[in-house]
């Protein structure tokens, strides 16, 4: 019996979720598309609840209007039996051609033969197995389909950790902090950060974890890697890899009803959808976030999928939606079902218990249902197009060797555009000190010189035998025999491929200083086109020692010819960590940063000018204009807060730093700086009207809030911020957010009839549970 009951609860299982999953794909079309909580809690509820509404009305024996009852045995004839006991055991749920009459006979008699129980030679039915056999082909069908979704569902969670297991840890700092924020905001712990070679877009694991693509750390900026950190820790919130992984587990348990395909896709879709809407939200902008899935679709081509895992550009994702939405800025309702969708969802599993179909056994003969065929695999949708590849770049240096007994290997390329130079060396070399041949070798070792000049290719071979170099001089491919020729091409090829590729840049440095000083290093400086050496040599020469104030003014005035703006900003760096700069040198830093087109490199430079930024009028100005290029809302934002860290907080400044504020995109952004500026302030009356127009302009309710009570909270706070705030607070969508800001202004605000009567006036707008509150924190404050 314990087979047959099984195999009717799955029976059961099958009807009411595709009955369930049926009704959850009709609503889903209507009205809830816009309330993506209610059409999450829809599809969950009838993708799981169909177990608990299955299992209420068969181990409940809940009334049905449908039930369907299905026979375990047959009575066939009437023959002789070896007891009566066994006669009793053969219950006569009879086929169904018997009469009524004959089933109450057969049931009279199966009492009598139990209480007689003689030994042997009565007259029984006999029974045979015309349904007998159906429960073992019905769990045998569904052992084997769940065992084969089962194995694979296991094979690709093994998959996934092995994967994740490679995963190094990201050690920035930055990127650390920046998710630790958005924890905060997403009230939940801060997430591991990891990252993967393998992955094309980022994904959430279990235990708290984020892994990011290796390619997205290294190439994004700022903005774009908060954007993606802030999707993964919506999925971590909402503890998505746990609801994905148990929804791929229960598929394969139920693998038979046709539209569970259906619902996790739809449960994924609303996912990242939800996902998407929140790092929006508490960005302040969802293009830096559309950028991202941009980036993610254009590296997935080839790279592994984590099915099981909520990645941010999976393959199934809607992509070209998703990034319409987040550039269109569509407003998406992101309140929770809350109690209402719980209560409807168990409402609906009451329903479904008691007016679904069911199927028990031992009732009548009709055939149960063979379980349905499994949907196909959906098509996966066509990858996009490879990104272009990058251009070339001015200089390449690459070495490797030094270790485990290897040989140094180092390969060198320049290109001016009208002449090509390489060098290949294998080996350790030392050149002369004229720096006009190759002085020594490492034995076995090779050198390759050579030069592309109008369509002309000369090249020189070195070798060293036997400690002794052997030199070869090729012209277009064909040898040549080496005279005065190739002595003055190698004196002046030389010290060009050294000076270009920075080889040896220290010890040349350190030569050409003791020579003729810092200048002569500068003369040197002077004639580098690339870059990337132009910078290692201005790095060098600061650390060589102090320098004269003209002589720092030049190299302030070189390190402008560096198109690399990390080298330019490392250079400025080490300049003026080599000696405190003067008011005039500072404004040419300043001024370089404003060619710096990196929002990081220029907000790296600006934060660390600023320990010894001077006190003049002219060089804050600079600053700050150098400040307002960053376009980045993050950068822009922290480099003001650390302007402010600086411990300057005159009116002035403070001023300047909200009016920037209100240049800023992003609100969680704004309202960082706003709070951070309230909290240095002695006087919120000063800048009060500023404030609240930068306030003002922050679309999240949340946020804006946040910037408020920030203000409400800072010194000097009075009439005229009390005003700020109150007109501020009637634009507030949210009851809940306006009156936790009214409720705290009640304490803070002064004693005045003009600002009470405006603070009843906005509190009136609310619903009647908030205002109430309002109103009794103003009764309060009234009657002081």
């Amino acid at each position: 019996m314990a087979l047959e009951t099984l195999a009717a609860w799955l029976i059961t299982l099958g009807l009411h979720a595709g009955i369930l999953l049926g009704i959850a794909w009709a609503a889903d079309r209507g009205a809830l598309r816009a309330r993506p909580a209610w059409r999450e809690t829809l599809w969950r509820t009838a993708l799981f609840g169909a177990a608990l509404s299955a299992s209420v009305q068969m181990f409940f024996d809940a009334p049905s209007p449908a039930r369907i009852e299905l026979p375990a045995h047959a009575v066939v004839g009437q023959v002789e039996a070896s007891s009566k006991v066994a006669v009793a055991d053969r219950r006569a749920s009879a086929l169904p051609s018997l009469s009524a009459g004959t089933q109450g006979t057969l049931a009279r008699a199966d009492v009598r033969a139990r209480s007689a129980a003689p030994a042997a030679g009565a007259r029984s039915a006999k029974t045979a197995p015309a349904w007998s056999a159906w429960p073992r082909l019905v769990l045998a069908a569904w052992l084997a389909g769940a065992l084969i979704a089962m194995t694979r569902v296991l094979i690709a969670w093994l998959r996934l950790e092995r994967m994740l297991a490679h995963a190094g840890l990201v050690a920035d700092a930055a990127l650390a902090t920046d998710a630790a924020a958005l924890a905060i905001e997403a009230r939940t712990n801060a997430p591991r950060l990891a990252a993967l070679d393998e992955l094309a877009s980022p994904l959430a694991a279990s235990g708290g974890r984020i892994v990011l693509p290796r390619w997205a750390v290294e190439l994004l900026d700022r903005e774009q890697l908060r954007a993606m950190l802030a999707h993964e820790t919506a999925h971590v919130a909402r503890r998505d890899p746990a609801w994905k992984l148990a929804a791929a587990f229960w598929s394969a348990l139920v693998w038979f009803v046709p539209l569970v395909p259906l619902a996790r896709r739809r449960l994924d879709e609303i996912a990242e959808i939800s996902c998407d809407a929140w790092a929006a939200i508490h960005l302040g902008d969802g293009r830096s976030l559309a950028e991202c899935l941009a980036e993610c679709a254009g590296h997935r081509v080839g790279a592994i999928d984590p099915g099981l895992a909520p990645a941010m550009a999976a393959r199934e994702s809607p992509l070209l939606q998703r990034i319409d939405y987040l550039i269109a800025g569509a407003p998406m309702n992101l309140r929770s079902a809350g109690f209402a969708g719980s209560l409807a969802a168990v409402a609906a599993l009451a329903i479904a218990a008691f007016a679904l179909p069911g199927v028990r056994e031992a009732r009548a003969t009709e055939v149960p249902p063979s379980p349905p065929e499994p949907p196909a695999a959906p098509a996966a949708p066509a990858p996009p197009a490879s990104p272009p590849l990058p251009s070339a770049t001015h200089v390449h240096m690459s070495s490797s060797g030094g270790s485990s007994g290897e040989r140094d290997s180092t390969v060198v390329q320049v290109s001016d555009g009208a002449n090509r130079y390489r060098v290949e060396i294998d080996g350790k070399i030392a050149f002369n000190e004229r720096e006009n041949d190759v002085e020594s070798l490492s034995d076995g070792g090779t050198a390759r010189f050579e030069e592309t000049r109008a369509g002309k290719t000369l090249r020189l071979d070195v070798a060293s035998r036997g400690g002794k170099l052997e030199r070869r001089y090729y012209i277009d491919d064909k040898e040549q025999p080496a005279g005065a020729e190739t002595e003055a091409w190698m004196a002046k090829l030389i010290p060009t491929v050294i000076r270009e590729s920075a080889i040896g840049a220290e010890a040349r440095v350190r030569r050409l200083r003791d020579k003729g000083g810092a200048g002569a290093v500068l003369d040197e400086i002077a004639r580098i086109q690339s870059g990337y050496a132009r910078g290692v040599y201005v790095r060098e020469l600061a650390a060589s020692g102090k320098l004269s104030k003209d002589e720092m003014t030049r190299a302030l005035t070189l390190v402008g010819a560096i198109d690399s703006d990390y080298e330019k900003r490392n250079a400025l760096a080490a300049l003026a960590n080599v000696q405190p700069l003067d008011a005039e040198q500072q404004k040419l830093v300043l001024t370089q940063a404003d060619s710096i087109s990196s929002d990081y490199e220029r907000a790296e430079l600006l934060v660390g000018l600023l320990p010894q930024l001077a006190k003049s009028a002219d060089v804050r100005a600079a600053w700050l204009k150098a400040s307002s290029g960053i376009a980045s809302d993050y950068e822009h934002r922290r480099v003001l807060s650390a302007l402010l860290e600086t411990g300057v907080a005159d009116d002035a400044t403070l001023a300047t730093v909200v009016d920037a504020a209100a240049t800023i995109g992003s609100d969680y952004e704004r309202r960082s700086l706003l709070a951070d500026a309230a909290a240095r302030t002695s006087d919120a009356e000063h800048f009060a009207a500023a404030y609240g127009a930068a306030a003002a302009k922050i679309g999240s309710d949340y946020e804006r809030r946040e910037a408020l009570m920030a203000l409400v909270r800072a010194q000097g706070f009075g009439k005229t911020a009390s005003r700020v705030v109150l007109d501020a607070a009637a634009d507030i969508g949210s009851d809940y957010e306006c009156r936790e800001l009214l409720v705290a202004l009640a304490g803070r605000m002064p004693h005045d009839a003009d600002l009470i009567s405006r603070y009843r006036e906005v509190a009136g707008r609310l619903s009647r549970n908030e205002r109430e509150e309002a109103e009794r924190a103003i009764d309060r404050f009234a009657a002081r």
